[in-house]
This record gives structure tokens, C-alpha cells and sequence, in this order.
């Protein structure tokens, strides 16, 4: 968290918002954000305008007016608030600080003021995330040096057979190959959590153990997990608790809960050292080998 439903929320906030305001200031309050950033300062934004939001697996990129991008990766725990000057406020990404609470908080980092009364408050209480500022002409091959797949979700969704081929030749628990990012982009914890759930397959399977019926199953469930976190602007857990919105999420963060779908109890476990949910009789444990 956040992962990409939460970012892609992050984007669209971004260029409903904010597109067409020009910064008055940039207030950087923790400098290692921009660590390994082209341009080591985020004053050369101040007079600029908002001229639209991308976003590339978890890495979401904001365009300014002067061909400038700057490039922002969330990590475990960061945040976005944009608050009007009428208060009306936006907010995804991790819970902390309370998107009903007072900004700024001890954990914001980054504050953008906009000659309207716009703010636009980065927090993230970690501090395991980066921002790289850099002309708009490099910042597709700084994209591109991350070396993503194609995406889990949208116009750029992977091709099956292209998933189906990397996967057959891993022998790590499924969902370690999910998480991998040159496999498939986009995929983190949570919704790799409930892709396999909805596909009724356990973590620890190998990759390459999967049948033509249960790769379909999957390769369904992977857009479908996305597109329900898209849906709810990020799927609500709080302090590895979830919050489901019409039995979403189904098991991730629901240790000793009801599973929806057979009622078992959802158990928590950890998979190449992540913690993991799933129901034990939706997705049976693998027969040793």
C-alpha cells in the first residue's frame, strides 16, 4: 500500500484537480525524497502549471507546464491530499495521516501551494518513497529503465499467453511471481491476495504448476481484483484491518473473518515473506510433492 489502484486514484485526483493551477510555492520538508532525483530541487516547479498526470505501474507522473515531469513512487506508505480553499479535500493512498484530520501533518513532506488556495500535501510516514524531477523528454526512458511489464489492468494489459509463458518458467510460490514487477506490472500484497482468491488458488502454488483452466481463472481475476480497487478509490485497510465495500476485499486483512464465498475462516500466513491471506478450502494448500 499503496498499490496501483490506490496510485492510479492518486493520477485521477491529480489531473481532475489540479490541472491548470500554477504553483506559488513548494515547501520540501524531508530533501532525501529527491535523493536520486536529475534535479535535486523542486523550486524550478514554483510558477509553473499542472498539465496532466500519467501514471506507469506505481509510479505516477505529473507534467508541468516547460516540459517538466516530476516523478513520484509511493512506496509502503505514502499520501496525497489535495485541500481547496473552501476545505473540500481529496485524498488516497496509506490512512496515516487521517484524510479527515488537520494538514499538515508530522509526516508530510511536500507542500504545494497554488495561487488559487489549492494545497497539495505529500506525506508519507515511512519514508520509503522517492520524487525525481526531470525534463519531460527523459522522463519516458526513466519509466522505461524500471524495466515493468506490461500492466495488470487497462489499455495496456498483458497478453495471456505472454503471462502464461513467464510464469511457466518459475517455480516460486505463485504469489512471489506475481509480485514481481518485470512479470506483471502493478500487482502488490493486497491484490494479489484477492486476484488468487477470486481464481480459488492458494499462494504457495509453484508458477509453472497451473493448469489451462486455472491460468484462465487467473489471468480473469488479475484485471478484475484492479478494477474493483480502482472502483473504491483503493481498497480500505487500516492498520491490516479491512474495511470491505460490497465483499471487497474478500480476504486481505480479514484474519478470522467469514470468508464471503464459503464461509471458512480466512487464515494468515506468509509467502516468501510476505504476509499473505486466503481461505483454506477456496484455495486448498498444494499436495506435497
Amino acid at each position: 500500500m499503496p498499490e496501483l489502484p490506490e496510485v492510479e486514484t492518486m493520477r485521477r485526483i491529480v489531473e481532475r484537480e489540479l490541472t491548470g493551477r500554477t504553483l506559488e510555492s513548494v515547501d520540501l520538508r524531508l530533501p532525501k525524497l529527491l535523493r536520486d532525483s536529475p534535479i535535486a530541487d523542486l523550486s524550478p516547479l514554483v510558477g509553473r502549471r499542472v498539465v496532466g498526470a500519467r501514471r506507469r505501474a506505481k509510479v505516477l507522473a505529473i507534467d508541468w507546464s516547460g516540459d517538466l515531469t516530476l516523478l513520484a513512487h509511493f512506496k509502503l506508505a505514502g499520501q496525497l491530499a489535495v485541500i481547496h480553499a473552501d476545505g473540500s479535500r481529496h485524498v488516497a493512498g496509506h490512512p496515516v495521516p487521517a484524510p479527515d484530520g488537520d494538514y499538515p501533518h508530522k509526516a508530510t513532506h511536500v507542500i504545494y501551494r497554488f495561487a488559487d488556495g489549492t494545497t497539495l500535501y505529500h506525506s508519507d510516514i515511512r519514508q520509503f518513497g522517492w520524487l525525481r524531477l526531470m525534463p519531460t523528454a527523459d522522463a519516458e526512458q526513466a519509466l522505461a529503465a524500471f524495466g515493468f511489464a506490461d500492466e495488470g489492468v487497462g489499455p495496456n494489459l498483458i497478453a495471456a499467453d505472454t503471462l502464461r509463458q513467464r510464469l511457466a518458467r518459475r517455480r516460486i510460490p505463485i504469489k512471489q511471481a506475481l509480485l514481481d514487477q518485470a512479470v506483471v506490472a502493478g500487482l502488490g500484497n493486497i491484490y494479489v491476495d484477492e486476484a488468487l482468491h477470486e481464481a480459488r488458488l492458494h499462494p504457495a502454488r509453484p508458477a509453472n504448476s497451473l493448469t489451462d483452466d486455472e491460468f484462465e481463472r487467473l489471468y480473469a481475476a488479475i484485471p478484475w481484483a484492479l478494477e474493483r480497487g480502482i472502483a473504491q478509490g483503493g481498497a480500505k485497510i487500516i492498520h491490516g484491518r479491512a474495511y470491505p465495500a460490497d465483499g471487497f476485499p474478500a480476504v486481505h486483512g480479514r484474519e478470522g473473518e467469514a470468508c464471503f464465498r464459503c464461509g471458512a475462516t480466512i487464515v494468515k500466513t506468509r509467502v516468501g515473506g510476505r504476509g499473505t491471506y486466503l481461505c483454506p478450502v477456496c484455495q486448498p494448500e498444494p499436495a506435497a510433492s
